[in-house]
């Protein structure tokens, strides 16, 4: 999944703009104000429109795009997650059958990316935090 700190998201259509608002939900987005993310209604919702993702975990509609902001659109920020859905499906089909799983390109492919997706979400700190409660729960 991308992370939406410091994006300016294109939302072309109304199932773009609830997809996005569900993912700037799960990584813990407000709009700006302090508002818990809820999608505004259609009739008053401008299509199309740019999200604007602060490094706060604030967000605003009707944005434009300004320097230290990278644009993307909400079909990539989508397509990223559902590739991410299928690898974590695809892992967890072969973790069931321990005794029949092969390294397949497919199975390694999903692996790498679950791998890279965990690895941009963690920082220096974190990473350490997280080894820590790893060791103290097999203690």
């Amino acid at each position: 999944m991308i992370d939406l700190a410091n994006k300016c998201v294109l939302v072309r259509t109304h199932e773009e703009y609830k997809n996005i608002l569900k993912v700037a939900k799960e990584q813990g987005y407000r709009w700006y104000g302090g508002k818990e993310v809820y999608p505004y209604l259609f009739e008053k919702q401008q299509i199309p429109d740019i999200l604007k993702f602060y490094s706060n975990k604030e967000l605003t509609r009707n944005a434009s795009l300004t320097p230290g902001y990278e644009l993307v659109e909400a079909s990539d920020v989508t397509e990223d997650e559902k590739k991410l859905k299928d690898a974590i499906r695809l892992v967890r089909t072969f973790a069931k059958n321990l005794s029949r799983t092969a390294l397949t390109d497919s199975f390694i492919k999903s692996l790498n990316l679950l791998a890279d997706t965990v690895e941009s979400f963690l920082t220096h700190e974190e990473a350490e935090k997280k080894l820590e409660e790893m060791k103290n729960d097999k203690r």
